[in-house]
Parts: C-alpha cells; structure tokens; sequence
C-alpha cells in the first residue's frame, strides 16, 4: 500500500523536512502490506497554514477514488489506483512551536484519528480496516508515540 503526507504548511523548511521523513518513514512501513483490494494508496494533506491562509486551506471530506484514474496537475500527469485522499488539519500556532519529536507524535495522533473516517466511506468494502489500524498503531509504538 502507498501511504503518503502531502503538505500545505507555513512551516520552516527544516520542520517540513521532519514531515517528509515521517511521510518516507510511514511509506516504507506500509510498502508491502495489503489490506484488500479496495484501497491501493492512502494520501494525507497535512494543512498548517498561518491564520492569514485559513480561507485558502480549508478541511475536504475524506475522499475515495476508485479504479485508474488519470489527474493532471499543473501539466504532470499523476496515476492512482483505488486511493483515498484524508485532510488532517493542525492549528498552526499549535505546530509550529514544537519541536521534533513532539511535532511528529501531534502529527501521528491526528492522523490515528482521522482515520477512522475509512469506516464511514461506502464504496471501499474489501478493506481490512482492523488490521490497518493495528499496524499503523504498531508503526507509532516503535516510534515511542503514546496513543
């Protein structure tokens, strides 16, 4: 399974970089698990913008795509196979004062709990949400993360 964080952040450059390595981290982790044919790719857009952006950033209701499907964005062409696309969205006054380890456990946290929104998607059916959910919270465990 593919499991990515995108960004939309105001976030120094070094405090993304964490992000980007937890997103490598969590892609490794999740590379040759599966979990039913229904879902292929899991993306999250992690969106921590200064209060003057809210209006351009707002929380999307989870989505799921299913099949190939082809978007071009911004004339690059990008493939997806049955994927589901999650916002999680962290107050940026709440972020951007943490440092390393406690930014990627407030991170992990939020996204433990917007997870539970693949339950509630009707079309993805051949899903094995508990042994989903079991690894992830494995993956926080080795990270020391509390949950």
């Amino acid at each position: 399974m593919v499991f990515s964080i995108a960004q939309y952040t105001n976030l120094t450059n070094e405090q993304n970089s964490w992000i980007v390595e937890l997103s490598n981290e969590l892609e490794s982790f999740f590379e040759f698990k599966s979990y039913g044919n229904d879902l292929n790719e899991l993306y999250f857009g992690l969106i921590t913008v200064k209060p003057e952006f809210e209006q351009f950033y707002k929380k999307r209701k989870p989505r799921y795509r299913p099949g190939e499907r082809t978007t071009t964005i911004d004339s690059i062409s990008v493939k997806s196979v049955n994927c589901v696309e999650i916002d999680v969205k962290i107050d940026f006054a709440d972020i951007s004062v943490l440092e390393k380890n406690k930014m990627i456990e407030l991170v992990c946290k939020n996204i433990l709990t917007e997870i539970d929104c693949l339950t509630r998607l009707s079309k993805l059916k051949d899903f094995d949400y508990p042994s989903f959910k079991s690894d992830f919270v494995e993956f926080l465990k080795k990270k020391n993360i509390n949950v």
